[in-house]
């Protein structure tokens, strides 16, 4: 009786992995074919339907405000991704399913670099703008006579 406890831990789990041995000789199991997918699979971004149109533009040149308008006939649902250049996600938002979609998002406070407007519907990958900052700075050297 003291050992009644253990005894059947023990049974228990010897069922257990007798079975898992036997489920992993299974053909699916063992070659892994069901619904088989590569790690490379996993991270294959397909290009835009045609129907999809994006523009980045910058209305004024000297502003760090840039308007993104976004054309989707199918009114499919879109997530809108800022991403620098580290892939870290700066600004995530769900673009509303409507046909044209216009936003404008001011990027005056971000450090010079590249940053990535990235666009998705599902797992693929709509469309992808680049906008790169940079400080440019120029020395005026004057000179007068009195």
């Amino acid at each position: 009786m003291k050992h009644m406890p253990k005894t059947i831990g023990m049974a228990f789990a010897a069922l257990l992995l007798a079975a898992s041995a036997a489920t992993a000789q299974e053909k699916v199991f063992a070659y892994n074919t069901a619904g088989a997918k590569s790690a490379a699979s996993k991270h294959i971004v397909t290009e835009a339907p045609a129907a999809f149109k994006v523009k980045l533009l910058q209305p004024k040149k000297d502003a760090l405000v840039f308007r993104l308008s976004v054309e989707n006939p199918g009114a499919d649902k879109v997530i809108l991704m800022i991403k620098d250049r580290n892939s870290n996600v700066l600004h995530r938002e769900v673009i509303p399913a409507t046909p044209v979609f216009t936003g404008r998002y001011n990027l005056q406070g971000l450090e010079d670099g590249n940053y990535t407007f990235e666009l998705r519907s599902g797992k693929n990958r709509i469309a992808q703008k680049t906008v790169e900052i940079k400080t440019e700075l120029s020395v005026n050297r004057t000179g007068s006579v009195e």
